[in-house]
């Protein structure tokens, strides 16, 4: 597995960037026009599509020097998601203590998660979740049966696991939290520079996408 870098790519994009998330669905199209359809997996992978709009010399330190020590598509990094960065419903609301139920790992560890689609009834198979694997520093809340945890709880900002001591009792006790996260990311594309004048450059269509499992 490669390495890992812990830094947050610069979030000075401009308008016409975009993200989407996919879902991983294999379809079969018989001969009378149905179709056979498998979910891969319960997981969104999200892609991002960024334009930078830059002075010569900041290309470099925002986004050319982090494809370089990432060699490309090799390493991945963190981004932040303007829309979607907390554990909040909306995605950008302060987390809170009560946003999401931890999945158990085990004795005492949990791991940080963020359910999708809970406005509406979803399917028997229940509702997609993005594991969280980067926890911002210093924004985890957690709780145990509804009382927040003032001491005793430590989070691992590299896999978001949180470890409760004493453990707790499962499955009675039921722990839920929430934190501001970033995506795990690598570059699905070269980063190419168009040089709009003397001292002015342009990134168009840097592509990243979602790491399942950093």
């Amino acid at each position: 597995m490669a390495e890992f870098l812990e830094q947050r790519i610069s979030a000075a994009i401009a308008y016409g960037s975009s993200w989407a998330d996919e879902y991983e669905v294999r379809i079969t199209r018989t001969a009378g026009g149905g179709e056979y359809r498998k979910l891969v997996h319960p997981y969104p992978v999200r892609r991002f599509r960024l334009i930078y709009r830059a002075d010569r010399a900041d290309v470099g330190a925002k986004v050319k020097n982090l494809y370089d020590r990432c060699y490309g598509k090799f390493s991945g990094f963190r981004v932040k998601a303007l829309d979607d960065f907390t554990t909040a419903a909306d995605g950008r609301s302060a987390p809170t203590k009560d946003d999401q139920t931890l999945l158990y790992v085990s004795s005492g560890v949990y791991q940080l998660r963020k359910e999708y689609g809970k406005d509406q009834a979803g399917l028997a198979i229940g509702r997609p979740f993005r594991t969280i694997f980067k926890p911002v520093a210093g924004t985890v809340v957690v709780a145990k049966n509804g009382v927040l945890l003032s001491s005793g709880v430590s989070v691992d900002t590299t896999t978001g696991r949180v470890t409760i001591s004493p453990a707790p009792s499962y499955p009675a006790d039921v722990i839920t939290g929430g934190c501001q996260f970033d995506i795990p990311v690598r570059f699905d594309t070269t980063v190419d520079v168009d040089q709009l004048a003397p001292n002015h450059r342009q990134l168009n269509n840097v592509e990243l996408v979602e790491l399942l499992a950093p």
